[in-house]
């Protein structure tokens, strides 16, 4: 059995799958445009003895997400979990956010993971599990309209996508990382400086770090999946952004 990570070949998902596999799970490592990135990932999954199945997929064309899941499913023998990670920011100020943008970033991030879920959801036995990767954003209202209201949409997905299959044995959670060293967040850094827009910078964090390691995600998200009892959860993993 296997665990699919969407966005594998991104920070975030790529130390997900590598973490799963170190961990003695198969991976299906799926990308969008970064197959140079994707197939060393999933090389590396192989080095800890892993198997590994490499697919590509835009997460808003279903049709591709049907075949990408199916793939995974076909050539490793089965699915027990499903890590989504795939997901895109925009930041621009409300004004700036262009139907054209709000729905490329919406689309993404929220339906993409719905799309996933729904195919993914009824290949998973009794005792699979659906981890949804969120965000601050999510609860704090940071970064920009578009990406905020993607990830407070997933949180209500998660939810109820725990209500309607945890009769059926799946485990369907959420983790929400505050700022993570990536490029991404590199660039979200610069655009939110450069318009001196109020952002995670501005959001008190209770840690000396303000971004975590990816890995530190990964860790997380692979608790999340060895949990026997955690239903419909969002864990949060921002060090106290929004901590009242």
């Amino acid at each position: 059995m296997a665990t699919l990570v969407t966005g594998a070949s991104g920070g975030v998902g790529s130390a997900i799958a590598r973490e799963l596999a170190e961990r003695g799970d198969d991976v299906g490592v799926h990308y969008h445009t970064d197959e140079r990135s994707a197939r060393a990932v999933a090389d590396e999954a192989r080095e800890f003895g892993a198997e590994a199945a490499v697919v590509r997929a835009d997460v808003r064309d279903p049709d591709a997400v049907e075949d990408a899941v199916a793939t995974v499913d076909a050539e490793l023998g089965g699915l027990s979990g499903v890590v989504n990670t795939a997901g895109i920011v925009d930041p621009a100020r409300t004004p700036a956010i262009d139907d054209d943008r709000w729905e490329r970033v919406v689309d993404t991030n929220l339906g993409g993971a719905f799309r996933v879920a729904r195919a993914a959801l009824p290949r998973l036995a009794p005792g699979g599990d659906l981890v949804n990767v969120s965000s601050v954003g999510g609860t704090e209202g940071t970064v920009d309209a578009a990406y905020a209201a993607s990830k407070a949409g997933l949180h209500g997905l998660t939810r109820a996508l725990a209500r309607e299959y945890g009769t059926e044995g799946v485990q369907v959670n959420a983790v929400a990382p505050g700022p993570v060293e990536t490029s991404m967040n590199d660039e979200i850094v610069a655009y939110l400086e450069e318009v001196e827009f109020r952002g995670h910078g501005d959001v008190d964090t209770h840690l000396p770090a303000y971004a975590c390691p990816p890995a530190e995600v990964a860790r997380t998200v692979a608790h999340v999946l060895d949990s026997e009892y955690m239903q419909g959860e969002l864990v949060n993993l921002n060090g106290g952004m929004g901590f009242r």
